[in-house]
């Protein structure tokens, strides 16, 4: 993992709130690509990587057993998921992109934009990190933002330092 640049003090975790938004003073670059869910076609291609820190919006991504998709700014047509990522004994989540670890250190935090879909009655966080060769690791973290920004900051430490991204999740789709 490349990381150049560093921050100034983060907020305090007790302070994190949905409407919270943060960077570090200067941004780092985190040079880590995750497996992909999207297969034959360019459906995002260009788009930055779930670890990119550099844009001002609030991102989503999808994943799915077999990978996690670059980060999706603005708009987008509901039926590009359907074309690009191939279904077959899995679900497909859309998480809302919340904060970036590096080095067990926030890096940055977007503010709450989406709600979950109301059939999803926990909104729990989730982090998102290196897994293995296959895939990606997904972990369940706490339902208030700062307290999963906390402890996607220990779960960064205890992994060496590996990014995480925390996000929650806005929708469930068995993908079969």
């Amino acid at each position: 993992m490349l990381l150049t640049g560093w921050m100034t003090t983060a907020p305090a975790i007790l302070s994190i709130k949905d409407k919270t938004e943060w960077h570090a003073e200067s941004l780092p670059t985190i040079d880590v690509a995750l497996r992909s869910c999207i297969y034959g076609t360019d459906w995002l291609d260009g788009e930055p990587s779930v670890f990119d820190t550099q844009h001002h919006e609030t991102a989503r991504f999808y994943e799915t057993n077999s990978g996690v998709s670059p980060s999706i700014l603005g708009k987008f047509d509901p039926d590009l998921p359907g074309q690009s990522i191939p279904m077959g004994y899995t679900n497909l989540y859309l998480f809302e992109k919340r904060a970036v670890i590096a080095d067990g250190k926030l890096v940055r935090l977007w503010r709450q934009r989406w709600h979950p879909a109301p059939e999803l009655r926990e909104e729990v966080c989730s982090a998102v990190t290196e897994g293995t060769v296959f895939s990606h690791l997904r972990v369940g973290l706490d339902f208030s933002i700062g307290h999963a920004v906390g402890q996607a900051e220990v779960l960064s430490a205890r992994m060496n330092g590996a990014p995480v991204v925390v996000a929650r999740m806005l929708t469930a789709t068995g993908w079969h």
